[in-house]
């Protein structure tokens, strides 16, 4: 709802009071603004309208849920041409209108703002604004990508359109977006007083002869920035940017245009994205599935909240080294053990490094030198001795962690959780080496520690629900994306991507060229391909890591697989990869080329595959596997293993992730496919009994979209 506030003098207020802790548009909010907006224009009394919130923050942006819902671009328009009118009259109706920000405004909250003829706001270091749209494959579809290119050019609106970029509230002033800044208490106050002061305020692209800043479309700068800006957009995207193609045809087209018909642009690409599968399931992964994994719901209930103070890390290597930097930005004191205290010492070294140039590029929140003060480089065992959680990050080899958990169990607190963070080893196999096995548990991190969302948590037979309850509390204080998933071979995210890349090496094997792998993976939205990944990921390490997710090698994933054979054949030939400059490419000074002795290694099996054959190949794989973890209790629901794809291993969000994508092709249709990479390929492709009985049943792993 909006309540109206007299503010006294002839001016009126509009506070958004929404239910719940945010405020977000809809369609019956929308209609309501406009009704409100006609009545105080049409009463003589009212001399200027203040727009604000009941709420710490503004507008949150628009409701997805309801949004999410709409069949179809028509509905879509529906629930927006009101707000998009509202503002329109907001603009020319001839009463100043000031928007009184208490907090954050995102999106539509954002739009609402530029409509205002004078935005204030509160004192509020917290406060973010932004379109973040294009992150949920949408865009802005109340006039953003058009008043925001009129309020401060071309070419510093496009990076917060594209990228979802979100401003600080300095920021935000810096950019002109924001005109004041005052104390909270003042802030109806001083809005009321802006428009007593300014009877006449008109927006500045309502006035003739207005220029918006910047280049123009047609100049010579403007050609060269919208060629560069397409070709970034099209870069290995495949069909997966929509939204950037969309924000880029609003610029181009209605920045050559008036307002007006640039907005008409803007809500037809709108409605178009809106409506798409595309944007459904973004919303559905990277939105619902991620609040609910924040949501912490998963956690144990009937626990006290801990906050954790002191956390020690084992291990000063990549890992070790990226989780104690991102402690010691969340405020706990970190002390890193090593080896020895030349190698601790290293290790401290290279996170000062890394933290400088983290400040350099303006993403380290506070100075390098605080950061390190919070981290205590040691190899003595007994610094450790007063943590209140421990993460080992040691080498990936069993005894080496055996040991590790034997000498941490024996130094810290009887409850004390230890956590290991590693890729693949069971966790219930690990915690038999700890007194009170209770409190281990896993904590998947991901590299690069500091940019990656997600972790993996992973809860073994023996795991408490206090260690849980602990676990989770502490990925909230990292500000982290924690998925639960059970104990198990690789867990979920290793057993998928191990998937992902041995069939990889079974098409190398068939005599596949890598190029057109990359191609097949790149063009449906991966960042990377399967073959460039091998390549960084290095064949010494792909032998180790298919060794140890083979089991008992009667898994069904297993079934037809060559991917070992062909990655011992690639270390006799002596190709390790992209760091030693030869792998199943050549890296010379002109960049890389694919290895002529590929070919002659591994010959052509059988006819040449085509690149839809090879997508659907590297697709079925992931997705079966993660059907057969759910069956095996790895996951507890499907959502959880589509976030987990979407932010661990970068699966094309557009997609929805590996279970969306089932959806996304339709079960029987899927099936279909599986059979028949089953009969050509072998038995791995063969489609679980849980398919075949959703499919008889008409049911799908996302059935009640509308309400999810």
């Amino acid at each position: 709802m909006i309540r109206q506030q007299d503010l006294g003098d002839g001016v009126a207020a509009l506070l958004y009071a929404c239910d719940g802790a945010l405020n977000t548009l809809g369609a019956s909010l929308n209609r309501e603004l406009g009704e409100r907006i006609d009545a105080l224009l049409a009463d003589d009394g009212v001399k200027g309208i203040v727009i604000g919130s009941d709420k710490p923050d503004f507008i949150a942006g628009g409701d997805l849920k309801e949004l999410r819902a709409a069949p179809d671009p028509a509905s879509v328009v529906a629930i927006v041409a009101p707000f998009l009118d509202a503002l329109r009259k907001i603009e020319k109706g001839g009463k100043p209108v000031v928007a009184a920000l208490p907090g954050t405004a995102l999106g539509g909250g954002l739009e609402l703002a530029l409509a205002c003829h004078q935005r204030i706001a509160a004192d509020n270091a917290s406060a973010r604004f932004g379109f973040p749209e294009a992150t949920l494959g949408l865009m802005p579809g109340a006039g953003g990508t058009q008043r925001l290119p009129r309020l401060i050019g071309i070419a510093a609106a496009a990076p917060m359109l594209l990228d979802g970029t979100r401003l600080s509230l300095a920021d935000a002033v810096a950019r002109k977006l924001i005109d004041q800044v005052v104390a909270p208490a003042d802030l109806l106050e001083s809005a009321k007083q802006w428009a007593l002061a300014n009877p006449g305020a008109t927006q500045p692209w309502d006035r003739k002869g207005f220029a918006a800043p910047g280049f123009a479309v047609q100049s010579a700068t403007g050609r060269q920035f919208f060629a560069g800006a397409w070709a970034r957009a099209s870069r290995g995207a495949g069909a997966s940017n929509l939204a950037a193609r969309a924000i880029l045809e609003c610029l181009q087209q209605g920045m050559g245009r008036s307002l007006d018909a640039g907005i008409v642009i803007e809500t037809r690409q709108f409605a178009r994205l809106a409506a798409s599968n595309d944007a459904k399931n973004k919303i559905r992964t990277l939105f619902n599935g991620v609040n609910h994994a924040k949501s912490m719901k998963m956690r144990p209930s009937g626990l006290p909240p801990s906050t954790l103070r002191h956390l020690a890390v084992i291990g000063g290597g990549v890992m070790g080294r990226g989780i104690a930097h991102v402690a010691a930005l969340a405020g706990l004191q970190v002390t890193l053990l090593d080896m020895s205290d030349e190698a601790a010492r290293k290790s401290h070294d290279e996170i000062a490094r890394n933290a400088t140039r983290e400040h350099e590029k303006g993403r380290l929140r506070m100075t390098p030198q605080a950061l390190l003060s919070r981290i205590e480089p040691t190899a003595d065992y007994a610094r450790i001795a007063q943590a209140d959680f421990v993460v080992e990050a040691v080498f990936e080899r069993a005894e080496v962690k055996q040991a590790v958990l034997e000498r941490t169990a024996a130094v810290v607190g009887q409850d004390v959780p230890i956590a290991s963070n590693t890729s693949t080893m069971p966790i219930t196999g690990l915690a038999a080496y700890a007194t009170m096995p209770a409190r281990v548990i896993g904590l998947h991190f991901f590299s690069p520690v500091d940019r990656m969302p997600l972790v993996e948590v992973i809860r073994a037979r023996q795991t408490s629900d206090a260690t849980l309850a602990r676990a989770l509390d502490f990925m909230k204080q990292l500000g982290k994306t924690p998925v639960v998933v059970n104990d198990g071979l690789g867990f979920f995210t290793s057993r998928i991507v191990t998937t992902y890349s041995s069939e990889t090496l079974n098409l190398i094997g068939e005599g596949v060229p890598p190029q057109l792998i990359d191609n097949a993976a790149v063009n449906a939205g991966f960042a990377i391909g399967g073959a460039a990944l091998a390549e960084l990921t290095t064949m010494p390490l792909l032998a180790d890591i298919l060794k140890s997710m083979r089991g008992d090698g009667q898994r069904i994933a297993n079934a037809g697989n060559r991917a070992e054979p062909t990655v011992a054949a690639l270390l006799t030939l002596g190709r390790i990869g992209k760091a030693a400059g030869k792998g199943l490419y050549d890296y010379g000074p002109e960049g890389r080329a694919v290895w002529p002795g590929l070919a002659l290694a591994f010959p052509p099996a059988g006819d040449p595959l085509d690149e839809e054959t090879v997508r659907q190949r590297l697709f079925a794989v992931q997705s079966l596997e993660a059907v057969r973890a759910l069956d095996d209790g790895i996951l507890d629901q499907a959502l959880d293993g589509d976030v987990a794809a979407v932010l661990g291993w970068g699966y094309p969000a557009h997609l929805g992730g590996v279970f969306g994508y089932i959806d996304r092709v339709g079960l029987p249709a899927f099936i279909a496919q599986c059979e028949s990479l089953a009969a050509r390929f072998g038995a791995r492709f063969d489609p679980p009994r849980r398919l075949r009985d959703m499919a008889a049943a008409g049911q799908t792993f996302y059935p009640d979209e509308a309400t999810r």
